[in-house]
């Protein structure tokens, strides 16, 4: 692998482990908005719940009914559940302004596929600079030999005395999973 061909592996594999790394982050958050929402309507609950409370306990503290310590408790427990909704509130309104800024930093998917594109490249020049030198002139001589009996015949037919049976697109879904695992590439 030439120097400039590992430099292309190495921005892809940095791009891809970015782009991972965001989408882990943005999925968090999205999993905490989820669980805050969650959280939210709970705590709405109690809030109302705790109102009517002290809604119903006050008349009777007002009236001289109710001990002081029982309207002290159920004006506590407002204010705590009041507070407990103000706070989560807060934390959704954080997390959902977080999210778009996540969301800006995940680089473009069309980035993405250049750089894979640009480190299967560099791949395809490897391997093909591992083939003699020779090759390419015997298969020149195939072509002009199957020309001389065969003046239409395309380069493909000297491709092909070399490869007859050349591998289907389904079997070189393994090969392709053989480089990238050999290339420390993901797929």
């Amino acid at each position: 692998m030439t120097p400039e061909g590992a430099e292309v592996l190495d921005r892809y594999r940095e791009l891809r482990k970015h782009v991972e790394g965001v989408r882990a982050g943005v999925d968090t958050v999205r999993a905490r908005i989820r669980e805050q929402l969650a959280k939210f309507a709970e705590l709405e609950v109690a809030a109302r719940r705790a109102k009517a409370r002290y809604q119903q306990v006050l008349p009777k503290h007002v009236a001289g009914n109710l001990d002081e310590q029982v309207a002290k408790a159920a004006k506590e427990e407002l204010a705590k559940a009041e507070a407990d909704l103000a706070e989560s509130k807060a934390l959704l309104q954080a997390l959902e302004t977080e999210l778009p800024k996540l969301q800006g930093q995940v680089p473009n998917s069309a980035n993405l596929e250049a750089a894979r594109r640009a480190a299967w490249e560099a791949i395809w020049r490897d391997l093909k600079a591992q083939v003699p030198n020779e090759v390419a002139h015997v298969v020149a001589r195939i072509y002009a030999a199957l020309l001389a009996y065969q003046p239409d015949a395309p380069y493909s037919a000297a491709l092909a005395a070399l490869c007859p049976d050349p591998p289907s697109r389904e079997d070189c879904r393994p090969l392709i999973e053989q480089l990238a695992g050999q290339y420390s590439i993901p797929l």
